[in-house]
């Protein structure tokens, strides 16, 4: 279970980290809103323990400096609405925290504040989130939008002709995600099984997603209740 969950991190990161390549526009109070975030990285970095510790649901992980960690992050916000970074720290921070509750208010946050800044992983696990929370019209809105991205990332790894198993692995995500949308996990398992095929080799950590038959059963794997 740590595996995928770890998995799905790993993907979620790479996505932030691409999204945080983008050359950000000068905003007001922005100088001041960097100086508040690289304080905020040099305190979640002092704390290496925190980083090094797998995530883990039942016992999240909590920074040593976690209170200052948020307050500055939090006033980097409200300095410069705008500012993607502060957003994609912030969600990092949060996922190795495990902190559900808290990734669904930013999510939202983003979505009104930085919309172009969420990769198709982070729309996903804010439409699992919804779903869970009773907003169904949202969560499928927030499931296609990410279908989408997933779709025009598939268009680009196959225009360029990079990496291929990498491709796969995000076709296994998109499939994850329209499982998650209509409920019908074959389409995952399909797509698990030509991933086998293909590099005769399962691929490491989704296993266990052959016997999930319905979103609630995914949900209870993955937040345990």
């Amino acid at each position: 279970m740590k595996t995928f969950r770890n998995l799905i991190l790993g993907f979620i990161l790479l996505s932030v980290l691409s999204c945080g390549r983008k050359q950000q526009p000068v905003l007001p109070r922005q100088e001041m809103a960097e100086r508040l975030l690289m304080e905020a990285d040099s305190l979640m970095r002092a704390d290496s323990a925190f980083w090094l510790a797998a995530v883990n649901r039942t016992h999240p992980a909590v920074c040593q400096y976690d209170s200052a960690i948020r307050k500055k992050l939090d006033n980097a916000m409200l300095m410069c609405p705008g500012l993607k970074k502060v957003y994609l720290t912030k969600y990092v921070y949060l996922m190795r925290s495990w902190k559900p509750d808290e990734i669904l208010l930013l999510l939202r946050k983003m979505a009104t504040n930085v919309p172009n800044s969420i990769a198709a992983d982070m729309w996903s696990l804010k439409a699992v989130l919804e779903d869970r929370a009773g907003f169904r019209d949202t969560a499928k809105h927030d499931f296609r939008k990410a279908d989408s991205i997933y779709e025009l990332t598939l268009r680009h790894y196959a225009k360029e002709q990079r990496d291929t198993m990498q491709y796969s692995a995000i076709r296994v995500m998109k499939a994850l995600n329209l499982s998650l949308l209509y409920d019908n996990f074959q389409l995952l398992q399909h797509e698990l099984e030509l991933y086998r095929r293909v590099y005769e080799t399962p691929l490491d950590g989704w296993e266990v997603l052959y016997t999930i038959e319905s979103k609630e059963q995914y949900y209870r794997f993955v937040f345990g209740n």
